[in-house]
């Protein structure tokens, strides 16, 4: 940590299905990359769900024709402008609790700095990869940021965080949050949607704190 450098905490309200929640993130990266001097930046993911009577199977996605396509024609040129390749490859919209499970572990056991690695990892799986998110692939897909597969299969068949994910995204209601992603800033309500990088550098400037004061 730099003693010159301002303290940001982001802490991002968000659900694995929604793609622009992955391009939220790669432009709130590209915030903490361009403004890498005079900030010190964490990173931490929450669970909102934007289907919560989803079946835990999902639901079948009509299949894709030239007149519908599963990914329009927008949100491909929006992810592309990013690094991302959205490609309607999964037959299914996912029940996104074990996602969400799997992600509060390993903030709670790994630190912010891993989870947010899987949370990338998990926004491929499903959107570019078309894997859908079941106990099986997020195992597999945990791996990929060092978490032992087997640690992973016994969180994910525990059930040991579904109350509280659901509890937490009911809050996240509760306090207004209506769409994501949403974004706090040191705590404080930020803005939603994924917005432009010059935002996110903007509300840096506005949110941030000094390295002597407590961030929450």
């Amino acid at each position: 940590m730099s003693l010159n450098k301002k303290q940001v905490q982001v802490d991002v309200v968000s659900d694995i299905m929604c793609p622009w929640c992955w391009v939220g993130k790669r432009k709130l990266e590209s915030a903490i990359k361009q403004s890498a001097g005079d900030y010190d930046v964490t990173v931490k993911w929450h669970p909102f769900l934007l289907r919560p009577d989803m079946p835990r199977e999902g639901t079948i996605k009509a299949p894709p024709t030239p007149d519908n396509p599963r990914v329009g024609a927008r949100m491909k040129m929006t992810g592309q402008s990013v690094g991302i390749d959205f490609t309607g490859k999964c037959d299914r919209a996912p029940n996104t609790i074990l996602a969400h499970s799997l992600m509060k572990h390993v903030l709670d056991t790994k630190g912010a700095d891993t989870q947010n690695k899987l949370q990338e990892v998990i926004f491929r799986g499903y959107f570019t990869d078309g894997l859908y998110p079941d106990v099986e692939n997020l195992a597999t897909l945990a791996t990929e940021v060092g978490i032992d597969k087997e640690e992973a299969l016994q969180v994910l068949h525990s059930g040991k965080y579904e109350e509280a994910i659901k509890k937490e995204a009911r809050t996240h209601s509760r306090d207004g949050v209506s769409g994501v992603p949403f974004f706090y800033i040191n705590g404080r309500p930020a803005f939603s949607g994924a917005q432009d990088v010059e935002t996110f550098v903007n509300a840096f400037e506005k949110l941030g704190v000094e390295t002597t004061e407590h961030v929450g």
